[in-house]
């Protein structure tokens, strides 16, 4: 989306937004119609504020740390709990030797076990 001025046959200038889609220019909305520069300026403050509701209309954002932030503490309390009943643990081969790929490359020296696990689950 863009802001196009049009210059009209009575000497004003229209603003509007405008976009291409699939080759075409097509105008979305028209903004006003301005007979000296400084009203230009105001109208294009408002293609830009419309503007940027329009893209938060089609792209919202998601505000993924700050509502999941409480249900991740819980989460992982709860996940916590669920290892420390766990008991009996058995290595597989496989992980027999993606402990020594991992340690070869360097990521031991980072004291996280959670860490540890995501590069051998990707490794493997």
């Amino acid at each position: 989306m863009y802001i196009k001025r049009k210059k009209n046959r009575s000497g004003s200038i229209s603003v509007v937004v405008a976009e291409k889609r699939k080759g075409k220019y097509t105008e979305l909305i028209p903004i006003g119609v301005a007979k000296h520069q400084s009203e230009v300026y105001l109208y294009e403050a408002k293609a830009r504020d419309w503007i940027e509701l329009e893209r938060k209309r089609r792209q919202p954002q998601l505000d993924l740390f700050e509502e999941r932030q409480n249900e991740c503490d819980a989460e992982i309390l709860s996940v916590e709990q669920m290892l420390s009943n766990i008991t009996n643990i058995s290595i597989n081969g496989c992980d027999l030797i993606l402990d020594r790929v991992f340690d070869n490359i360097g990521f031991n020296r980072i004291e996280d076990d959670i860490f540890r696990k995501l590069v051998k689950a990707r490794l493997s």
